[in-house]
């Protein structure tokens, strides 16, 4: 009899630390779970269809427009993300368009632009010509466009499209007032002269 009640005991004690073990074997799955599917932060406010204009106090005549299709920001992390920014930035002497997919700043400093990124710069005269009408496009996949310092920077394989040549390299640094643009490596210029029909 003795025997028999220390089996069931026995017994009763391994199924009641098999069934503590599988508790907390869930309770590590699920644990595990939340850990690696975290939610991402909520956004503090966004806007839909939104133009944002700067304009400089020293430099009246020097402009630049943010419109975006979307437009989040987190509060907590300072973090922007906007779908279709569009950037016009307007000099007395050009007018610079950069576009793309999306975008994102931190801290209100340097935008970060991803997905078909392209820039135009149009030269703003009072008498224009067929020929200086033609814009300057460059287009690549990633670029950062620097507000404060007018300057653009990119790894990824640049295109170069001018009146009359076409050049491609990886890598970008580029300075809008100057106007300079350094293309870094891999560096291929194709010229296409342009045809004038006779008079």
């Amino acid at each position: 009899m003795r025997l028999s009640t220390l089996r069931i005991t026995l017994f009763t004690l391994i199924l009641g630390l098999v069934a503590l073990w599988v508790i907390h074997q869930k309770k590590q799955t699920i644990l595990s779970d939340t850990s690696t599917h975290k939610a991402p932060e909520p956004y503090h406010w966004s806007a839909t269809q939104s133009t944002t204009w700067e304009f400089s106090r020293d430099q009246p005549e020097k402009q630049s427009t943010i419109q975006t299709a979307t437009w989040h920001y987190n509060e907590t992390t300072q973090l922007s993300q906007f779908t279709q920014p569009t950037i016009l930035l307007t000099t007395p002497k050009t007018l610079t368009v950069i576009r793309s997919q999306n975008g994102q700043t931190l801290n209100d400093e340097a935008i970060q632009l991803s997905g078909d990124v392209q820039i135009m710069q149009y030269p703003i005269a009072l008498e224009r010509t067929t020929e200086n009408s033609n814009p300057s496009t460059l287009s690549t996949q990633n670029l950062t466009y620097n507000a404060s310092q007018a300057e653009l920077l990119s790894r990824d394989t640049i295109t170069l499209t001018q009146t009359g040549s076409v050049t491609t390299g990886v890598g970008l640094h580029a300075n809008l007032e100057s106007g300079l643009f350094q293309l870094m490596s891999n560096v291929k210029t194709t010229y296409q002269p342009t045809t004038h029909s006779p008079p």
